[in-house]
């Protein structure tokens, strides 16, 4: 049974402008890295269609699940949650997907939006439409394959999540995620984007109450320790031995 959301003004997002791939920071990591700059070109240009970038604000929903927009997306900033809800219309956070990760590719073979997508932070996103995918299928073998290649790596993704957040320890599972938010800022290894309780109790199957007392105990024994930014410091030693005497 589908969860549904209410719309709200948060949740419609801003468009940024056509996209140019060209000019991409993330180019080399994301969907048509292995394009020439001809090829390239062709889709910059929208023969196809359009690839336009839009903006949500942190808890707006990029897509539903359910929902069967032509569409995939490509992460260009921020951190979004793939999540599923129970009948009583709890929660579940199935992935986290970050910077140069592409969502809603079941769309490719036709199906519904596995997941609601949701935005965890400010976000900005390519909106790919299906027909540029089923183009460049067409004319260029090599794409699709890297498009397959893709998918099994968020499979692959999805099992190693599944073993890291659910394996443990309660105090075991909150530092493994402290650490895979950190591993994903390549630029900052010492800093750890923080999510609120509620998202961290839905990830790791754990009650709000548990992630409170351990990340209090944490602050208290400096391994966290609070920026200016909305980050924390975080001493990478220290988490994995407070892991390990769990």
């Amino acid at each position: 049974m589908n969860h549904k959301i209410s719309i709200s003004s948060r949740d419609r997002p801003t468009w940024v402008g056509r996209s140019d791939c060209r000019t991409c920071k993330i180019l080399h990591e994301v969907l048509f890295c292995d394009l020439s700059k001809k090829e390239l070109e062709t889709v910059i240009q929208g023969i196809y269609e359009p690839i336009d970038e839009f903006s949500y604000e942190e808890g707006a929903v990029i897509y539903e699940e359910g929902y069967e927009d032509n569409a995939i997306y490509t992460i260009r900033g921020g951190l979004v949650k793939l999540v599923r809800y129970q009948p009583d219309g709890k929660e579940r956070i199935i992935r986290l997907m970050k910077t140069a990760d592409t969502v809603g590719l079941e769309r490719v073979l036709g199906r519904p939006y596995g997941h609601t997508a949701i935005a965890l932070q400010p976000v900005t996103a390519c909106r790919v439409p299906i027909e540029v995918l089923r183009q460049l299928d067409t004319e260029k073998p090599r794409f699709y394959r890297k498009l397959m290649e893709r998918w099994a790596n968020a499979l692959f993704q999805a099992d190693d999540y599944i073993m890291m957040l659910l394996s443990g320890t309660v105090k075991q599972r909150v530092a493994q995620l402290l650490c895979w938010l950190a591993d994903i800022d390549h630029a900052h290894k010492s800093r750890v984007v923080m999510l609120n309780g509620k998202d961290i109790a839905a990830m790791l199957d754990i009650t709000p109450e548990s992630v409170s007392r351990i990340l209090a105990e944490l602050k208290r024994q400096n391994i966290l320790r609070p920026r200016t930014d909305g980050y924390y410091e975080y001493d990478s030693k220290a988490l994995k031995e407070y892991a390990n005497a769990a």
